[in-house]
């Protein structure tokens, strides 16, 4: 299995919580060629068909409906793709047009992941996002006007102010039309950035309240909880996320974008012109042992409905210890709801037997 990730490092504004790379500036028509470039290279290089294909961001759509169509081009000319292979692009509200949608459909565009994060104006105007909440709705009936009918929206829990009654009418309205995916995540207030530098983090035990929440509604509406931030409706699982969960190959292109490709992990600087001046080869290339493989597999696969095979776990650790977060399965080892909840600190405490 193969999987291409496309990043995209432009948008309007950063918001306030954002640490990963974006910026307003930069030459959207250089950009493209340059990773056109790569994509060519790294089609080359490789043998096996694309399972997926993400492009994100930043904000993919500020590059451009012609540079998208044209990246989508040069992807299939350049790799073989399997006969369904998911291909996402990331949406937020305010830049989601219809001309903009019927050119991605066009393209061969077959999964959209729309950036929301809430539905209540107030805190988006906190995360400095730059739709409202009745934008945000309009976009996504766009996205359902247009046709498309693999839709995973994002949301964000755990920020300032935030109540479970706000919360619960967010999941419920976006939860009102036919998703088949929904991303949710605790705010991380990162360093450095304005609201890592001015909030402070909700207290453990109101987040953990709005975590339940989201569990629970999201399984009222039909969907699984397939890994610690991810809900989908059967089938619907993000395929490139897992390809990341499952340590399978992707080659990552853009500043900033990582891979792991053939038994090592690479990363591009954080440095747009200088992945325009040499967008390929892969850089910084960290090959990775077998001890540093096993910590990976247990790492990832504990954060999915898959878990690991109890062959993983180390010497001198019982999950038993563990019974109440996890059940065992098929030979393997799986953590349950409020095992996901815990999840880092389960994965420590194996970590640290090995």
């Amino acid at each position: 299995m193969l999987s291409l990730y496309l990043h995209i490092p432009f948008c309007k504004r950063k918001c306030a919580y954002c640490a990963f790379y974006s910026g307003p500036d930069g030459d959207r028509e250089q950009y493209t060629e340059a990773l056109c470039r790569a994509i060519r290279q790294a089609g080359a290089a490789e043998s096996r068909p694309l399972s997926t294909l993400f492009l994100g961001g930043g904000t993919p759509a500020l590059l451009g409906a012609e540079n998208l169509q044209k990246l989508l081009k040069t992807v299939h000319t350049s790799f073989s793709l399997e006969k369904n292979a998911e291909i996402t692009v990331e949406l937020n509200p305010e830049s989601t047009t219809p001309a903009l949608l019927q050119a991605l459909k066009e393209a061969g565009i077959n999964r959209i992941s729309m950036g929301v994060q809430s539905l209540k104006d107030r805190e988006l105007q906190t995360l400095g996002r730059l739709h409202s909440s009745a934008e945000a709705l309009a976009a996504l009936q766009r996205i359902f006007d247009a046709g498309f009918t693999n839709v995973s929206v994002d949301v964000m829990f755990g920020l300032p102010g935030q109540t479970p009654a706000g919360f619960e009418q967010t999941l419920e309205r976006l939860l009102s039309f036919p998703i088949t995916h929904l991303s949710a995540y605790a705010l991380q207030l990162e360093e450095g950035t304005p609201l890592g530098d001015a909030a402070e983090a909700m207290e453990e035990e109101q987040e953990e309240a709005l975590w339940q929440l989201l569990c629970r509604k999201t399984a009222a509406a039909g969907m699984e909880h397939y890994e610690i931030s991810n809900f989908a409706r059967p089938g619907f699982e993000s395929r490139h996320n897992l390809a990341y969960w499952r340590r399978t190959d992707y080659i990552g292109l853009g500043p900033a974008a990582h891979s792991f490709w053939k038994g090592a992990r690479y990363a591009y600087p954080e440095d747009l012109e200088s992945f325009c001046a040499a967008p390929w080869p892969l850089r910084d290339s960290q090959p990775i042992g077998e001890a540093e493989a096993r910590e990976e597999q247990i790492m990832l696969g504990l954060r999915t409905f898959e878990g690991i095979p109890l062959s993983l776990l180390p010497k001198g650790f019982d999950p038993r210890r563990y019974r109440d977060f996890s059940y065992l399965k098929n030979e393997h080892f799986i953590l349950n709801e409020r095992g996901f909840y815990l999840a880092n600190s389960i994965i420590s405490d194996i970590l640290s037997k090995e």
